[in-house]
């Protein structure tokens, strides 16, 4: 089993506008067969933590690339990602572990 882990950075005061984002790219990937779609408020309060993280499980790295090309394909994401990126102070940074 692997976990995916998305990382954002916010503009100051637009964390809760890009959780609600989020949200939608959670039920984009609830469609794409993603399972346990999480979002992660994150409080570390240190320069460089990030603030949200967007969580996924899949069976293995066939299964994740699978559900990332299902999902960047499709024009909903494109756009979604374009209004995204305004409330970023970078771009997301995504970790895949391995769970043991």
């Amino acid at each position: 089993m692997y976990v995916s882990r998305l990382a954002f950075h916010t503009v100051p005061g637009k964390t809760g506008a890009v959780e609600q984002a989020l949200q939608q790219l959670r039920t984009m990937v609830a469609a794409a067969g993603g399972t346990e779609p999480r979002i992660l408020r994150t409080h570390y309060a240190s320069l460089g933590a990030p603030d949200l993280v967007f969580e996924q499980e899949a069976a293995d790295l066939a299964a994740l690339e699978g559900q990332l090309r299902q999902v960047t394909e499709r024009s909903e994401f494109q756009v979604w990602t374009q209004q995204l990126s305004t409330l970023l102070t970078q771009s997301p940074k995504r970790e895949v572990y391995l769970l043991l």
